[in-house]
C-alpha cells in the first residue's frame, strides 16, 4: 500500500489579497478555537488512521497568522493518528509579515522542515497594487530568518502578470531570492477571478495587469534564467535545485493518494475524490462532495497532470485503464513534430513545448471512450 500525503487547510488570514479566490477568511479570529477543535477531531476519526505518511502540507489561508500552538496540536495529532516517516517532508506556508524568529524556531521544533513563503514580488508598487500586507524588506528578512534558524528547504512564490511587471524586474527578484539561499521557486500566472476585487479593477481598467502575451514572455525569460542558475523546471510552474522538488505536490501530479483535512480540503483516496465544505457552517456540519472516479476520469487526469511536469505519464498505467494512447490519431503526429517523446514506459512533453501543453493534453485524451 502506497504512503499517503496529508494536506491541512488553515483558512485564516489577516486580510484578503485583491486577487484571492481561495477559501480563506479575514476578521474571523473568534472562530479559530472552534475550527481547530473540529479539525483535530476530523484527523483523529479518519477512517484511514494508521496508514503510513511521508508528506504533510499545511496550507491556507495563512497558517503563520494563527497561534503556533494550533500548528503544534495539528502535528501532534497527526503523529498519534498516522505512521509518519522519520524522513517525512513537512511543509508549511507562511507570509513574510506574519513570521518571527520565535515562530520559525517553534515550527522547526514541531517537525516542520520546509517553509514556503508567499513572496509574489519584491517590487513595492506591485505588492501594494495587489493588496499584499508585506513589504520587500519583510520578505527578505523572513527568508534570512528561516535560513538562520536552520531551515535548509525554503521555497518562494513569484507571481507573473502583476501591474508594471517586466522580465527585468521579475528576473531581478529571482536573482535576489537565489542569493538568499532559496531552494525552490513556484511561479504562477496572476489569475483574475470573478468575484474578487481585482476582477472589478481589471473590468474598469484592463491595462492594470500584464497582457497574456507579456506574461508569457516574462515566464519564458524567467525559465531561461532559473535553468542557468540550476533551478530545473519539474512542473510547468515549479523550479527547484536538484533534490529540493516539493515531494507533496509531486503526489498530486503523479495521481498518488492523499487526504485533505479542514475547510475546503480535497482528498483522492480509494478511487474517490472528496471535497470538504468551503464555508465554516458546511465544514462544521461535515458536508462533503464525493465523486467516484470512472476510468475515463482517471485516464484524463493521468494525461493532464503528467504532461504538466517532467515526469510525464505511463503508457502501461493507461493501458490497465483500457486506453492505448499510441492509437490516438494525434500521437504519432506529436512524436514526429518533437512535441512529445517516449522514454521507456513514459510519455513526456518537450520542455520547449510547455506553452502548448493544454493543446497537447486535449488532443491526447480518449477520442471515443
Amino acid at each position: 500500500m502506497s504512503k499517503l500525503g496529508l494536506y491541512f487547510h488553515i483558512p485564516f488570514c489577516e486580510s484578503k489579497c485583491l486577487y484571492c479566490d481561495f477559501a480563506s477568511f479575514s476578521g474571523a479570529k473568534d472562530r479559530e478555537e472552534a475550527y481547530f477543535k473540529f479539525l483535530l477531531n476530523e484527523i483523529k476519526h479518519s477512517e484511514h488512521k494508521g496508514r503510513e505518511v511521508d508528506t504533510i502540507y499545511i496550507g491556507g489561508g495563512t497558517p503563520s497568522c494563527v497561534d503556533a500552538n494550533f500548528i503544534k496540536q495539528v502535528l501532534e495529532t497527526i503523529k498519534s493518528t498516522f505512521k509518519v516517516d522519520d524522513t517525512a517532508e513537512i511543509s508549511m506556508e507562511c507570509n513574510p509579515n506574519s513570521v518571527t524568529e520565535e515562530k520559525l524556531k517553534q515550527y522547526k521544533s514541531f517537525g516542520v522542515n520546509r517553509i514556503s513563503y508567499g513572496v509574489q514580488s519584491l517590487q513595492e508598487d506591485a505588492l501594494k497594487a495587489i493588496g499584499r500586507l508585506h513589504s520587500r524588506e519583510q520578505a527578505l528578512n523572513a527568508i534570512t530568518l528561516a535560513k538562520s534558524v536552520g531551515f535548509k528547504n525554503v521555497s518562494a512564490d513569484l507571481m507573473l502578470g502583476l501591474p508594471n511587471a517586466t522580465p527585468e524586474k521579475v528576473i531581478e527578484d529571482a536573482e535576489i531570492l537565489i542569493s538568499l539561499g532559496i531552494t525552490h521557486i513556484s511561479s504562477y500566472m496572476l489569475q483574475v477571478e470573478e468575484g474578487t476585487p481585482l476582477f472589478e479593477i481589471v473590468k474598469r481598467n484592463p491595462d492594470f495587469v500584464s497582457s497574456d502575451d507579456e506574461s508569457v514572455l516574462i515566464y519564458e525569460k524567467l525559465v531561461q534564467f532559473l535553468e542557468k542558475n540550476g533551478f530545473l523546471r519539474y512542473e510547468i510552474s515549479n523550479f527547484a535545485l536538484n533534490g529540493y522538488e516539493c515531494k507533496h505536490n509531486l503526489k498530486y501530479w503523479a495521481g498518488d493518494q492523499y487526504l485533505g483535512f479542514g475547510l475546503s480540503a480535497h482528498s483522492l483516496i480509494d478511487g474517490k475524490r472528496i471535497a470538504n465544505g468551503r464555508k465554516f457552517d458546511e465544514y462544521f456540519l461535515n458536508k462533503k462532495e464525493i465523486e467516484v472516479l470512472k476510468n475515463k476520469d482517471k485516464i484524463e487526469e493521468k494525461i493532464m497532470l503528467g504532461l504538466r511536469c517532467k515526469l510525464g505519464f505511463s503508457k502501461s498505467e493507461l493501458s490497465i485503464l483500457g486506453y492505448n494512447v499510441k492509437k490516438n490519431s494525434n500521437f504519432e503526429k506529436f512524436i514526429n513534430q518533437g512535441i512529445i517523446f517516449e522514454e521507456g514506459d513514459r510519455i513526456k512533453i518537450n520542455p520547449d513545448c510547455y506553452g502548448v501543453s493544454s493543446f497537447v493534453i486535449v488532443n491526447l485524451l480518449p477520442e471515443n471512450f
